[in-house]
């Protein structure tokens, strides 16, 4: 059987090599004097030592963090409930002067087909930007190796279901892009409030600049 173009590819490609699982060695270096053991301990403590407290901060961090995005957002959907508009920053303070600017951006999560359908059905088909990437199905394609190297297009050794579903299309769905700045609109005209729009929509939001 003649070398066809997969061949050609399988023989240039280079293997990935695993290596074994095995227990680990405790090595213990020497050192000329105690001094040095005693800095090289140390060392090591206060790595673990800082290492664990940095865990400690990342966990606040994150509950923090949580906490006033929670806020930003609904208060975001407050300024744009008073003023009709986006604003595409804003400060968030407390009374004692702590501060963080938030940014609603325009970006979204992604979505589902089934989550797709429905926000057309309720706020209208352009609220969905929806995007096919076809590409070739890969147990259809190595099993036709021979035959596509010798021009899929010209040749009738592929069978009709091969054919059919040789090429796949995936597609990807998210909330279009510029639908922030007319959720206002939107939501007059579907008779919801902005702050139901957002938990729909779920754009993504971003904290800049804290100040204590």
């Amino acid at each position: 059987m003649a070398t066809n173009l997969f061949n050609k590819a399988k023989s240039k490609s280079t293997e990935t090599k695993t290596s074994k699982s095995k227990d680990k060695s405790n090595v213990v270096p020497k050192f000329e004097s105690a001094i040095e053991m005693a800095e090289f301990h140390a060392k090591l403590v206060k790595l673990a030592t800082l290492k664990e407290q940095i865990d400690k901060l990342e966990a606040d961090i994150k509950d923090a963090d949580s906490y006033i995005r929670e806020m930003g957002m609904s208060e975001f959907s407050n300024l744009v409930e008073k003023t009709g508009k986006r604003e595409s920053s804003f400060i968030l303070a407390s009374e004692q002067g702590a501060s963080v600017m938030v940014v609603v951006q325009d970006k979204y999560k992604s979505i589902n087909e089934e989550r797709a359908e429905y926000l057309k059905e309720t706020y209208g088909e352009e609220i969905v930007d929806e995007q096919t990437e076809f590409k070739f199905n890969g147990e259809v394609l190595e099993r036709n190796q021979e035959v596509i190297s010798e021009l899929i297009e010209k040749c009738d050794g592929i069978s009709k279901d091969d054919k059919e579903n040789l090429i796949v299309g995936i597609t990807k769905y998210t909330v279009k892009k510029g639908f922030i700045d007319s959720i206002y609109k939107t939501s007059k005209e579907k008779g919801v409030t902005v702050s139901t729009l957002l938990t729909e929509v779920e754009p993504q939001l971003q904290l800049k600049n804290a100040k204590a």
